[in-house]
This record gives C-alpha cells, structure tokens and sequence, in this order.
C-alpha cells in the first residue's frame, strides 16, 4: 500500500517494520505491562485478521495543535465493535509522535464482568460505569476527578452503546456532565474508526432481523478468537480519521457540545469501495457503478478509500443495509429535494443527521438517474414505513412491545428505521405506548396524519427551508 500523511499504516496483514512482536512492545517509551502485553497481543490479531489499519495522520496532527495548555483531553471514538475499546490506545501507544497519551477508557461495567479480561483491561487503564442510571454516579465522579487531577487523558463513547446498523446514534451526555463538573476545561477529539467489516457483523445483523441483543460475554469472545486463529476471520481495512476538536467549559451547553461530536464524527466517516460495491451488488438495475458512484460521494464531501475486499456476492441484504448506513448520508440534501417536505424523510433525516450543511435541501431536484440511485439507497425507509402503516391500519393499533419485537415479525424491516418511526410517532402523538398491554395504541393524530404518511416518498417540489435541529 502506497502510504501518504492521510493513510499512514498502523497494523494490519500489510504493515512490515524491522521488530519482532516482543521488540515492539517492549520498546514503546509510554505503557505499563498490561498496556505492552496488549500491544503484542493485538499486533499479532491484527495480522491475522485486517488486511489493514491506517489513519489519517494529517487529521490527528492538526486536532492535536489545538488543544490548550491545561485542558482535559478526551477522546471520543464513534462505537462500532468491541474493538473499538483498544484501537485508539493502540494508535497512542505505536506513535508516540502524536503526543496524545494513553487514555483511560470509561467501558461498561459488563465488559469489567468478563473473567481475567475485566481485570487485564482495568489494568490497561479501562474504568467501568454503569449506563442507563439516568443519574449522578458519585463513585464515578470520584474516578473522574482523580483522573483529572493527574492530568491523564481520557476516551469515552458518547453514543453509549455499539451502533449496530452504523448509523449515528443520539448522543449520551451523562458522562459530559460529569466531566463538566470536574471544573476542567476540555477538548474533545472525535475519532471515526471505519471498518469494512465490523468483527461481530454475523452477532450484529441477528440482532437487527430482531434477535436479543446480546451482552459481553467470553463464550462468543473465544469462539471469535478461534476462528481468528484458524484464518476465518478476515474484516478487510480500517481507517481512523481525527475530526474537528470540539471545546467544553464549565458554561458550555452540553447538549449543544454532544451534537457536535456528533456531527464532527458523521463528517469524518469514510466510505469503502467494498461498501460500494456491495450496494451495486445489490442493485444491479442501478445505472451507476463505482466510479461514478464514488465521484458523486466525493463531490458531496466525502472520502472513499480503496478495500481489498473485492467479493461481495455472499453479502446478504440486511447486511447491506448496514453498509450504505456509512454513505447515505452524503445524499440527504438529495433526499430532501426529492422528496419535498414529506413527513417520512424529515423525520429520518432530523433523527440521524447531525452535520448542518447535509440538513439543507439540496438546490436542484435529483435528474432521472440521480433519483434512481436515491430510490435504491432508500428502499429500507420508504419499505420499512409503509409495513409499519400497513400493520398499525389493520390492526387499529400496534400490537408489539417494541421495535425489536415488530422485526421479529416483519424481518423485511430495518430494526434502526422502526425504532426511528415509533420514536417519532409517539412523540407527535399518532402512537400513545400502553405499558399494560405492552402495545401501542392510535393517538389523536393518527388518522389527521395518516394521509401525508402514505403519499408517495418521491414528489419532486420546491425546496423546503432547512431542517431545524430536533432536541434529543
């Protein structure tokens, strides 16, 4: 691979040094023991199992000069894979050039529960906390201020969970809060970490077509490992990239502070040509392939990045869908124009775009071919709405618990895109949730609205004002 400031190698089947495994973790200037046993652990999987992992070096280097002397810096990595937990320490530890340390890690307390891991990771500077508790946590706050005080950096995950669709999540802002009250200034860096494919993709589309979402364990853990082991396993590129740094002092509003994380991390995404070809794959009456395909990303602002990953045939359709989750993006402005003011594609844009130029109506409405991709792109909202209409005006109601259950039953539907719906239709009062019933029941609005939520998605009209971010 033909290396540049922006696609510097990190790891991977690709990269090549002059060290053994055990000379290169041994002769890191930063990193106690359980810092360098994971560094040769992990040099040894990467191996195996990633063609390549590079990042964006120019990136880094520039978010890097803009940290104040005296700030807290906290990195905030967007929250694909159990890996995540270790490639940005991995990065800090095999480049010290960066001068970004060694961050101490605030994971989930069911990570801390896994036999000798918990403990191995604590070692290497993870800290556990308990998520949903929707209050202050006076033990981590403790944990934070030591942290502080010592002047250590810092990484969390400010969508809470892994998104398992990779599309972006609403934004957690209870550990914000609590590093705003350490009364430090902060920047915080965010850090896109695109995969090809993520290692727990198989675990990830069974929870999507409606299966229990699972959490950590050592027995699927070991079987990954074996698999690692016996060369099955083979997740293809990773690319980080560092987006705009974001401040947070005492006066900050946090909600304001999370979108933009958010929107720093939704720009920094980078697009695989394995994406892209999975897409075509799946649409072969497209006309489009991937050379235009990936001049019209880039000439939206996006970066596509060469896979080695070329065989897209035993992609399925769900995880597909997963995939374009990393692009789609790009083409909302498209969306919009193509769309007019439908209900259905302001609601799915205010719920996951966070970048304010990619909430604007794009000038132009989409030529003939334009809206045959945009048709394509989107088949799982405008499906996943219309099954979702069909069922609640036959059944006068919703006679499911929740999104996870509705998918069980209708596994055509994108899990993501009925969690969205159902969000939104509560909160405009077509749905009420009737807790006894464990159902929802028809709101006020339903049948007032049900008309513009049934009339077609693509009715080209003038363009509507831009989109006014919700509050989340």
């Amino acid at each position: 691979m033909l290396q540049n400031n922006r696609e510097v190698l990190l790891a991977g089947a690709e990269y090549t040094d002059a060290y053994t495994d055990l000379q290169w973790a041994r002769r890191g200037p930063h990193g106690n023991w359980a810092i360098r046993l994971l560094g040769f652990t992990l040099r040894k999987a990467f191996r195996r199992g990633a063609h390549s992992i590079t990042f964006d070096k120019t990136s880094f280097e520039q978010a890097r000069d803009q940290i104040k002397p005296g700030q807290l810096v906290v990195l905030a990595p967007t929250h694909r894979s159990m890996m995540d937990f270790l490639v940005c320490s991995y990065l800090c530890f095999a480049h010290p050039e960066l001068k970004i340390s060694i961050p101490y890690i605030a994971a989930d307390l069911q990570i801390g529960k896994l036999p000798f891991l918990g403990w191995l990771l604590q070692q290497a500077y993870a800290f556990y906390i308990k998520r949903g508790q929707g209050k202050a946590d006076p033990e981590l706050n403790a944990r934070l201020q030591q942290l502080v005080a010592e002047g250590q950096t810092l990484e969390i995950f400010i969508e809470g969970t892994r998104s398992r669709s990779r599309l972006c999540m609403q934004p957690k802002r209870g550990l914000l809060r609590a590093l705003q009250q350490t009364g430090v200034p902060c920047v915080l860096l965010p850090i896109a970490i695109n995969y090809d494919r993520v290692p727990e993709e198989q675990a990830m589309v069974r929870e999507l077509q409606g299966g229990p979402r699972i959490p950590a364990q050592m027995k699927p853990l070991l079987k990954w490992t074996l698999e690692l082991i016996k060369g099955e396993v083979q997740i293809g590129r990773v690319h980080l990239i560092c987006g705009e740094p974001v401040q947070m002092h005492s006066e900050s509003d946090v909600h304001s502070v999370s979108r933009e994380v958010m929107a720093s991390l939704q720009a920094s995404y980078s697009v695989s040509s394995y994406h892209l070809r999975a897409f075509l794959q799946q649409h072969p009456d497209v006309p489009w392939d991937l050379a235009t395909l990936t001049a019209a990303i880039q000439q939206r602002g996006g970066t596509v990045i060469d896979s080695p990953l070329t065989q897209v045939a035993g992609v399925t359709r769900k995880t597909e869908y997963t995939l374009r989750c990393q692009w789609q993006h790009l083409f909302y402005p498209d969306l919009l124009a193509a769309s007019g003011q439908h209900p259905i594609a302001q609601q799915h844009v205010g719920y996951h775009c966070f970048e304010a130029d990619k909430r604007q109506v794009a000038p132009e409405a989409p030529d003939a071919r334009l809206l045959a991709l945009l048709q394509a792109l989107y088949a799982p909202l405008t499906e996943t709405y219309n099954t979702l209409c069909d069922v609640i005006e036959q059944q006068q109601s919703l006679p499911f618990a929740n999104a996870r259950a509705f998918v069980a039953r209708y596994p055509q539907c994108f899990l993501p895109v009925v969690e969205e719906a159902l969000a939104c239709f509560c909160d405009k009062g077509l749905l009420v949730k009737n807790s006894e019933s464990k159902s929802y029941d028809l709101g006020s609005d339903w049948q007032a609205q049900l008309a513009a939520y049934r009339a077609p998605l693509w009715q080209s009209q003038p363009a509507a004002p831009p989109l006014k971010s919700p509050r989340h």
